[in-house]
C-alpha cells in the first residue's frame, strides 16, 4: 500500500512497496511471498543501489519537472 499518492513521477520510479506490478501475490511461505512482493533484502539492497546509481540523473529530471 502506498503511503502517500502523487507525489510525482519520481517517487513511483523508486518507491519500495509489495504492490510494485499491481497483481495479487501468490502466497506460500512467509520467505516466498516476501520474495515476491519484491521485499527481500537483495531487492532492497539493488533497489538502494539503483537509486545511488541514478543520482544525476534522477536530480537532472526532477530540475527539468521543476522548470516545466
Amino acid at each position: 500500500m502506498w503511503p502517500v499518492r502523487n507525489l510525482g513521477p519520481l517517487t513511483d520510479d523508486y518507491s519500495l512497496t509489495s504492490d510494485w506490478d499491481n497483481q495479487w501475490l501468490t502466497g506460500g511461505l512467509e520467505p516466498d511471498v516476501i520474495a515476491e512482493a519484491h521485499l527481500d533484502a537483495g531487492t532492497i539492497f539493488a533497489g538502494i543501489q539503483r537509486f545511488a546509481k541514478d543520482h544525476d540523473q534522477r536530480i537532472a529530471k526532477q530540475r527539468s519537472l521543476l522548470g516545466a
